[in-house]
């Protein structure tokens, strides 16, 4: 299978921007790396081992716009999946091998990985629980193949001010498009966090410029200052906000797993779900 990471950056610096490339040179198996200059291209990208492409103005919407156009274009080129990582973070060397061996035991159509949440220099914070598949999936954590671009299309007309949410609007609509979904709770991927709570939760304090969670909360009081039709146009194009039907499944989800942690203990190391038919032969 024929994988491409996707890495939108803006403004990081060239130390920043070569620790990421140097976690995909480093993938177990062959990978190429596309990044997607969102109106800021570095010069020193021109001379590495990248698809290098650069867009002429700064979309700001947090990365939205540059993801779906590098995924787009490395599909368009015959890539058979892609998976997605920011600028500031970073792969464990083994993180494209287990997302394949995922995609190729389960056949599922999204797969996605574990986080664990590092300090602004790295250093390691605690691992991300929330990101299980079913409550969370970070952007960084997204490995997809061809079925999936139908979502990709979609995220593609997400409004800029729903960008500091994507990673909900994501795992929402690729619910909503039914398409199967399988979990590795595996810590492969590496996020560099800049949340004031990720400080807080590990009784440090706060970079002076972290970011504070009013910042999710924006996106919530846009949606609400809206019409009723605009905001079904928008749940129509992009399966986010859920309906009834879907806050519904999503409550009763959430039930089920409780049970079943109660029942069996912790959750199993893998899991599927979603409809056969969205699964590649």
């Amino acid at each position: 299978m024929k994988v491409a990471v996707i890495t939108p950056y803006y403004k990081e610096s060239e130390a920043v921007l070569r620790e990421c490339h140097d976690s995909v040179l480093a993938q177990t198996v062959a990978c190429d790396h596309f990044m997607i200059a969102d109106g800021f291209p570095n010069p020193a990208v021109d001379g590495w081992a990248v698809e290098h492409i650069t867009l002429p103005m700064s979309h700001r919407d947090v990365g939205n716009t540059p993801r779906v156009i590098g995924a787009l274009s490395a599909f368009s080129a015959g890539y058979d999946a892609v998976s997605f990582l920011d600028a500031d973070n970073w792969y464990k060397p083994d993180h494209v091998a287990n997302m394949l061996a995922l995609q190729r035991r389960t056949g599922a159509v999204v797969c996605t990985a574990g986080r664990s949440m590092h300090r602004p220099d790295g250093s390691f914070m605690f691992i991300d629980e929330k990101n299980d598949g079913r409550t969370h999936v970070d952007s960084n954590c997204y490995f997809l193949v061809r079925p999936a671009m139908s979502v990709m299309l979609a995220w593609a007309t997400m409004p800029k001010e729903l960008s500091p949410i994507s990673d909900t609007v994501y795992l929402q609509s690729i619910r909503r498009a039914r398409l199967s979904h399988a979990h590795d709770p595996h810590i492969s991927v590496c996020y560099r966090s800049t949340w004031a709570s990720d400080f807080e939760r590990i009784g440090e304090v706060p970079p002076p410029d972290a970011k504070v969670l009013a910042f999710t909360d924006q996106p919530y009081d846009w949606l609400k200052s809206l019409s009723w039709s605009e905001r079904r146009r928008i749940r129509r194009e992009l399966g986010w906000p859920p309906g009834l039907a879907g806050k519904i499944a999503r409550r009763l989800r959430a039930i089920g797993t409780r049970v079943a942690e109660r029942v069996f203990g912790s959750q199993p190391a893998k899991r599927v779900e979603g409809t056969p038919q969205h699964r590649p032969a």
